[in-house]
Protein backbone atom coordinates (compact mmCIF):
# COMPACT_ATOMS: atom_id res chain seq x y z
CA UNK A 1 0.00 0.00 0.00
CA UNK A 2 1.44 3.48 -1.18
CA UNK A 3 1.97 5.80 1.48
CA UNK A 4 -1.10 7.99 2.56
CA UNK A 5 -1.41 11.75 0.78
CA UNK A 6 -2.29 13.65 3.49
CA UNK A 7 -3.62 17.08 3.35
CA UNK A 8 -2.04 20.21 3.87
CA UNK A 9 -4.23 20.67 6.84
CA UNK A 10 -2.85 17.26 8.45
CA UNK A 11 0.81 18.57 8.77
CA UNK A 12 0.80 22.21 9.60
CA UNK A 13 -2.16 22.38 12.35
CA UNK A 14 -0.68 21.94 15.85
CA UNK A 15 -3.08 20.37 18.23
CA UNK A 16 -5.49 22.42 20.68
CA UNK A 17 -5.00 22.50 24.38
CA UNK A 18 -8.25 21.15 25.37
CA UNK A 19 -9.20 19.58 28.71
CA UNK A 20 -11.38 16.27 28.96
CA UNK A 21 -11.61 13.86 32.31
CA UNK A 22 -11.67 10.53 30.57
CA UNK A 23 -14.59 8.71 31.38
CA UNK A 24 -12.86 5.19 30.69
CA UNK A 25 -9.39 3.46 31.33
CA UNK A 26 -6.28 2.63 30.16
CA UNK A 27 -6.11 -1.87 29.37
CA UNK A 28 -2.69 -3.53 28.72
CA UNK A 29 -3.57 -6.12 26.16
CA UNK A 30 -3.74 -10.02 27.00
CA UNK A 31 -2.62 -10.83 23.62
CA UNK A 32 0.90 -9.20 22.82
CA UNK A 33 1.91 -7.47 19.57
CA UNK A 34 4.72 -8.56 18.04
CA UNK A 35 6.21 -9.94 20.69
CA UNK A 36 5.34 -6.48 23.11
CA UNK A 37 2.52 -5.62 25.70
CA UNK A 38 0.43 -3.25 23.98
CA UNK A 39 -2.69 -0.80 25.67
CA UNK A 40 -5.95 0.37 24.43
CA UNK A 41 -8.26 2.62 25.83
CA UNK A 42 -11.69 1.09 26.62
CA UNK A 43 -14.65 2.75 27.03
CA UNK A 44 -18.44 2.44 26.88
CA UNK A 45 -21.03 0.03 28.93
CA UNK A 46 -19.78 -3.59 29.07
CA UNK A 47 -23.32 -5.04 28.39
CA UNK A 48 -23.05 -3.63 24.83
CA UNK A 49 -22.98 -6.36 22.59
CA UNK A 50 -21.62 -4.21 19.41
CA UNK A 51 -17.60 -3.26 19.64
CA UNK A 52 -16.34 -0.21 18.10
CA UNK A 53 -12.53 -0.04 16.92
CA UNK A 54 -11.29 3.67 17.44
CA UNK A 55 -8.10 4.84 15.56
CA UNK A 56 -7.01 8.05 16.38
CA UNK A 57 -5.84 10.42 13.81
CA UNK A 58 -1.84 10.95 13.66
CA UNK A 59 -1.52 13.05 16.62
CA UNK A 60 -2.23 10.67 18.50
CA UNK A 61 -3.85 11.13 21.98
CA UNK A 62 -5.14 14.25 23.07
CA UNK A 63 -8.54 14.35 25.22
CA UNK A 64 -10.81 15.62 22.35
CA UNK A 65 -9.57 12.04 20.98
CA UNK A 66 -11.10 10.56 24.15
CA UNK A 67 -13.72 12.49 24.57
CA UNK A 68 -14.88 12.07 21.06
CA UNK A 69 -14.79 8.04 21.74
CA UNK A 70 -16.10 8.59 25.34
CA UNK A 71 -19.23 10.01 23.71
CA UNK A 72 -19.39 7.77 20.78
CA UNK A 73 -19.27 5.13 23.37
CA UNK A 74 -22.72 6.42 25.33
CA UNK A 75 -24.54 7.33 22.25
CA UNK A 76 -27.97 5.41 21.50
CA UNK A 77 -27.60 3.31 24.18
CA UNK A 78 -24.06 2.88 24.53
CA UNK A 79 -21.30 0.54 22.27
CA UNK A 80 -17.82 -0.76 23.27
CA UNK A 81 -15.09 1.08 22.26
CA UNK A 82 -11.69 0.40 22.09
CA UNK A 83 -8.86 2.83 21.03
CA UNK A 84 -5.37 1.37 20.39
CA UNK A 85 -2.57 3.04 21.29
CA UNK A 86 -0.74 3.03 18.15
CA UNK A 87 2.12 5.18 18.61
CA UNK A 88 4.34 3.69 21.71
CA UNK A 89 4.93 7.45 22.73
CA UNK A 90 1.48 8.40 22.10
CA UNK A 91 1.45 11.39 20.37
CA UNK A 92 3.89 12.70 17.96
CA UNK A 93 6.75 15.20 18.28
CA UNK A 94 6.02 19.09 17.35
CA UNK A 95 8.74 18.78 15.14
CA UNK A 96 6.90 17.07 13.00
CA UNK A 97 4.18 19.95 12.78
CA UNK A 98 4.72 21.81 9.33
CA UNK A 99 7.53 19.24 8.09
CA UNK A 100 5.60 17.31 5.68
CA UNK A 101 8.83 14.82 4.87
CA UNK A 102 9.99 14.56 8.20
CA UNK A 103 6.30 13.34 9.06
CA UNK A 104 5.74 11.11 6.53
CA UNK A 105 9.49 9.32 6.80
CA UNK A 106 7.89 8.78 10.70
CA UNK A 107 5.01 7.59 9.55
CA UNK A 108 6.40 5.03 7.05
CA UNK A 109 8.08 3.57 10.06
CA UNK A 110 5.66 3.89 12.96
CA UNK A 111 2.02 3.89 10.44
CA UNK A 112 2.05 0.69 8.66
CA UNK A 113 -0.95 -0.92 8.45
CA UNK A 114 0.90 -4.15 8.10
CA UNK A 115 4.60 -3.11 8.73
CA UNK A 116 4.41 -1.80 11.61
CA UNK A 117 1.64 -4.81 12.87
CA UNK A 118 -0.93 -1.95 13.32
CA UNK A 119 -3.29 -4.82 11.88
CA UNK A 120 -1.81 -7.07 14.54
CA UNK A 121 -2.84 -4.75 17.04
CA UNK A 122 -6.06 -4.50 15.81
CA UNK A 123 -6.89 -8.02 16.00
CA UNK A 124 -6.01 -8.18 19.54
CA UNK A 125 -8.24 -5.48 20.52
CA UNK A 126 -10.65 -7.34 18.52
CA UNK A 127 -10.20 -10.44 20.44
CA UNK A 128 -10.48 -8.34 23.60
CA UNK A 129 -13.66 -6.95 23.25
CA UNK A 130 -15.14 -10.16 22.19
CA UNK A 131 -13.48 -11.37 25.71
CA UNK A 132 -16.02 -9.23 27.12
CA UNK A 133 -19.05 -10.14 25.32
CA UNK A 134 -18.84 -8.29 21.94
CA UNK A 135 -20.63 -10.27 19.36
CA UNK A 136 -20.23 -7.78 15.87
CA UNK A 137 -17.54 -5.00 15.33
CA UNK A 138 -17.01 -2.02 13.48
CA UNK A 139 -13.83 0.43 13.00
CA UNK A 140 -13.88 4.11 12.31
CA UNK A 141 -11.01 6.38 12.42
CA UNK A 142 -10.02 10.39 12.20
CA UNK A 143 -8.12 11.78 9.67
CA UNK A 144 -5.36 9.43 9.27
CA UNK A 145 -6.94 6.71 10.81
CA UNK A 146 -9.42 6.58 8.22
CA UNK A 147 -7.03 5.40 6.07
CA UNK A 148 -6.18 2.40 8.67
CA UNK A 149 -9.89 1.49 9.26
CA UNK A 150 -10.44 0.91 5.42
CA UNK A 151 -7.01 -1.08 4.61
CA UNK A 152 -8.86 -3.05 8.23
CA UNK A 153 -12.19 -3.69 6.63
CA UNK A 154 -10.74 -4.41 3.19
CA UNK A 155 -8.65 -7.41 5.14
CA UNK A 156 -10.21 -10.82 4.84
CA UNK A 157 -8.87 -11.75 8.58
CA UNK A 158 -10.88 -8.90 10.08
CA UNK A 159 -14.44 -9.21 11.36
CA UNK A 160 -15.83 -5.46 10.55
CA UNK A 161 -18.52 -4.80 9.37
CA UNK A 162 -18.48 -1.20 7.99
CA UNK A 163 -15.57 1.32 8.64
CA UNK A 164 -15.45 5.22 7.95
CA UNK A 165 -15.08 8.29 10.57
CA UNK A 166 -14.55 12.16 10.64
CA UNK A 167 -12.28 14.33 8.98
CA UNK A 168 -11.01 11.36 6.46
CA UNK A 169 -8.05 11.55 4.84
CA UNK A 170 -5.64 9.99 2.58
CA UNK A 171 -8.64 7.85 1.06
CA UNK A 172 -8.26 7.41 -2.79
CA UNK A 173 -10.55 5.30 -5.56
CA UNK A 174 -7.77 2.40 -5.23
CA UNK A 175 -8.58 2.21 -1.73
CA UNK A 176 -11.86 2.15 -1.86
CA UNK A 177 -12.93 -0.16 -4.94
CA UNK A 178 -11.02 -3.30 -2.00
CA UNK A 179 -13.93 -2.52 0.27
CA UNK A 180 -16.57 -4.67 0.32
CA UNK A 181 -19.02 -3.18 3.53
CA UNK A 182 -20.18 -0.04 4.01
CA UNK A 183 -18.74 3.04 4.58
CA UNK A 184 -19.28 6.54 6.34
CA UNK A 185 -17.47 9.86 5.40
CA UNK A 186 -17.40 12.58 7.07
CA UNK A 187 -15.90 15.69 5.85
CA UNK A 188 -14.56 18.69 7.06
CA UNK A 189 -14.67 21.79 4.77
CA UNK A 190 -10.91 21.66 3.61
CA UNK A 191 -11.22 18.22 2.73
CA UNK A 192 -11.13 16.48 -0.46
CA UNK A 193 -14.19 15.84 -2.45
CA UNK A 194 -15.21 12.34 -1.65
CA UNK A 195 -18.28 12.22 -3.64
CA UNK A 196 -16.62 10.09 -6.58
CA UNK A 197 -15.23 7.71 -4.06
CA UNK A 198 -19.29 7.48 -2.43
CA UNK A 199 -20.28 6.64 -6.23
CA UNK A 200 -18.00 3.66 -6.33
CA UNK A 201 -19.67 2.64 -3.03
CA UNK A 202 -23.16 2.85 -4.69
CA UNK A 203 -22.04 0.30 -7.67
CA UNK A 204 -21.18 -2.15 -4.90
CA UNK A 205 -25.05 -2.63 -4.18
CA UNK A 206 -24.46 -3.86 -0.44
CA UNK A 207 -26.94 -4.00 1.98
CA UNK A 208 -26.56 -0.96 3.85
CA UNK A 209 -25.97 2.29 1.51
CA UNK A 210 -23.02 4.02 2.22
CA UNK A 211 -23.27 7.35 4.18
CA UNK A 212 -21.82 10.82 2.90
CA UNK A 213 -21.98 14.20 5.17
CA UNK A 214 -19.68 17.29 4.56
CA UNK A 215 -19.35 19.38 7.55
CA UNK A 216 -18.89 23.02 5.83
CA UNK A 217 -18.77 24.98 9.25
CA UNK A 218 -15.70 23.01 11.13
CA UNK A 219 -11.99 22.46 9.92
CA UNK A 220 -9.93 19.54 9.83
CA UNK A 221 -9.25 17.61 12.25
CA UNK A 222 -12.01 18.90 14.46
CA UNK A 223 -12.62 15.91 16.19
CA UNK A 224 -9.37 15.09 17.48
CA UNK A 225 -6.20 16.73 18.52
CA UNK A 226 -7.10 19.69 16.73
CA UNK A 227 -10.88 19.73 18.33
CA UNK A 228 -11.74 22.43 21.02
CA UNK A 229 -15.22 22.03 21.84
CA UNK A 230 -15.30 24.88 24.00
CA UNK A 231 -16.39 26.31 20.77
CA UNK A 232 -19.78 26.08 20.44
CA UNK A 233 -20.06 25.69 16.53
CA UNK A 234 -17.05 22.88 16.72
CA UNK A 235 -19.10 20.77 19.49
CA UNK A 236 -22.24 20.74 17.64
CA UNK A 237 -20.77 19.31 14.77
CA UNK A 238 -18.87 16.77 16.97
CA UNK A 239 -22.34 15.80 18.56
CA UNK A 240 -23.70 15.77 14.86
CA UNK A 241 -21.31 13.90 13.87
CA UNK A 242 -21.26 11.21 16.60
CA UNK A 243 -25.29 10.79 16.40
CA UNK A 244 -24.05 9.63 12.40
CA UNK A 245 -22.11 7.45 13.27
CA UNK A 246 -24.29 5.98 16.32
CA UNK A 247 -27.14 5.63 13.79
CA UNK A 248 -25.01 3.98 11.11
CA UNK A 249 -23.88 2.03 13.25
CA UNK A 250 -27.25 0.52 14.38
CA UNK A 251 -28.07 0.22 10.75
CA UNK A 252 -25.37 -1.85 9.83
CA UNK A 253 -25.62 -4.37 12.63
CA UNK A 254 -29.46 -4.45 12.02
CA UNK A 255 -29.27 -5.46 8.62
CA UNK A 256 -26.61 -8.33 9.19
CA UNK A 257 -29.26 -9.81 12.07
CA UNK A 258 -32.05 -9.70 9.72
CA UNK A 259 -29.71 -11.39 6.77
Amino acid sequence: MAQPQLIDKCCNTPATDAVWKSLGADKVLATQVHGEDRTVYRTGPKDSKIGIIGVHDIFGYHPTTHQFYDRLATAHGGFQVSVPYFFKDRTISEEFVSNRPALMAWLAVNGSYKDSHLDEFILAAVEDLKADGCEVFVIYGQCWGTFIAMQAVSDEKMPFLAAGGPHPSALSQELIEKVSYPIILLPAKEDMDMLPLMEIMKEKNLKVDSFHHRFENVHHGWTGARGDWTNPEQLEAAEQAIHMLAEFTEKVVKANKDA
